[in-house]
């Protein structure tokens, strides 16, 4: 735990630095997100390089208590974000305050509404992919919806929103089916992490050549910045999640360049070589009680939270 704070106050100190060299125009606060807080909406994003750290820049109008109360699942990273810049303590205070709303029973009983129909949908949206004849997309979405159910246990029960806490709880709950036990068996071996890994780095650069105007998840930083992750993992001799990690990273890939398309129509769109590779990485088929399996497995997950 040391360890980790000692990280997090790194990183706030190189982002404050980062504020002090490059000031942004009409800046309210700032505060630190990724390993230390998740964020959504659709912000301004850019990768810069700082001092040998890959600075995830991301810019947005300045949230407001009505942005929170109407939809405070989305809004769940606050809970661990850190404040960077806050000179005049309006989004400090503001900030604690919605927490506060969070911790909440009206609070907590809309975000475990909104989380429910989160994976509830992913779930449908599954069903959908299988009766239309995509069983990888059937799969990934179902996938989804029980990696939903993990993630209302890790935020109810007062755990940690890291992708580390969530592998913990993956391995822990035994449940993914045909992804039971895939990293442990797949990644044995750090030339395995790093095949997988310049596969990454391969189907990144092949989308950017392809996608103009994508450029924050598409970045060539961010090769550097996964294989940093990566290397953390390896020197832990933690493979299965270096593993996990990639795979995670290929669907953010997909999502940012074709989210309305099956997974399986993307693929067809990559080159023969890159589309058989990225399969063998953890997207498996999927049918009716594979679907079935998973759903329960969300039930079970949420019933558990109480």
């Amino acid at each position: 735990m040391e360890q980790s704070k000692d990280v997090t106050d790194f990183f706030v100190s190189l982002a404050r630095e980062f504020l002090d060299e490059w000031p942004l125009a009409s800046l309210v606060c700032a505060y630190a997100g990724g390993s230390v807080g998740r964020g959504e909406g659709e912000p301004s994003c850019e990768n810069r390089l700082f001092r040998g750290h890959v600075i995830q820049l991301q810019v947005q109008s300045a949230p407001t208590d009505e942005d929170v109360y109407e939809n405070p699942w989305a809004w769940r990273y606050l809970k661990e974000a850190k404040v960077v810049l806050d000179s005049e303590d309006r989004f400090t205070s503001w900030m604690n305050d919605m927490c506060a709303y969070m911790d909440s029973p009206a609070g907590k009983a809309k975000m475990f509404a909104q989380a429910k129909a989160e994976v509830d949908s992913f779930h449908e949206e599954a069903q959908a992919a299988l009766k239309e004849g995509f069983p990888y997309s059937a799969y990934l979405a179902a996938w989804a919806g029980w990696i939903g159910a993990l993630q209302m246990s890790a935020f109810f029960k007062g755990y940690s929103l890291s992708d580390a806490q969530l592998y913990q709880l993956v391995q822990k709950a035994r449940r993914s089916d045909g992804m039971e036990g895939f990293f442990q068996e797949t990644y044995q071996s750090n030339e395995e992490v790093q095949d997988a890994l310049m596969l990454l780095a391969d189907y990144r650069a092949h989308l950017r050549s392809k996608n103009e105007g994508i450029d924050f998840a598409l970045a060539a930083e961010n090769d550097w910045l996964v294989k940093r992750k990566v290397q953390r993992l390896q020197a832990r001799n933690q493979l299965d999640m270096a593993g996990f990690l990639l795979f995670s990273e290929a669907i953010w890939l997909y999502h940012s360049v074709d989210s309305d398309e099956w997974l399986e129509n993307h693929w067809a769109d990559l080159p023969a070589k890159l589309s058989l590779s990225l399969q063998k990485i953890g997207f498996f088929q999927a049918d009716e009680q594979l679907l079935a399996d998973l759903r329960c497995a969300s039930v079970e997950i949420i019933a558990e939270i109480g």
